[in-house]
């Protein structure tokens, strides 16, 4: 809609409320440059070798280090952490691994049972 007025007033397309173009240009550019430090620091840390996902994960922390909303934000970490921490093991793994473990005594007890009556008899 912006592009199609006719006098084409207001902020540019891209910049975020509160803000003029000039007002954040430097700090783009600014969260352009740690984006490549930190990506750089990421990338040796964790052996990410792959050009395209290192300019994604550029992508990611410049959008993480610019004002803006908070839902692109948010969005940009969970994909650096998606590619620089291992997901934590599910919870229900270990709980079935806990009830697996428990038939299994009740199972055990069961048959100590059946030996000593067996054995009474």
């Amino acid at each position: 809609m912006l592009a199609t007025r006719k006098n084409k007033g207001g902020r540019p397309q891209g910049t975020p409320d509160g803000y003029t173009a000039k007002q954040i240009a430097p700090i783009r550019k600014q969260a352009k440059l740690d984006a490549e430090r930190i990506v750089k620091i990421m990338a040796k840390e964790n052996e990410i070798d792959d050009v395209y996902a290192i300019e994604a994960l550029k992508a990611a922390v410049e959008i993480m280090r610019e004002p803006g909303q908070n839902r692109d934000r948010l969005t940009a970490a969970r994909m650096v952490l998606d590619f620089t921490k291992t997901k934590p093991a599910a919870k229900s793994e270990v709980t079935i691994g806990k009830a697996e473990q428990f038939l299994e005594s009740l199972l055990v007890a069961d048959t100590e049972e059946e030996q000593i009556d067996g054995q009474e008899t």
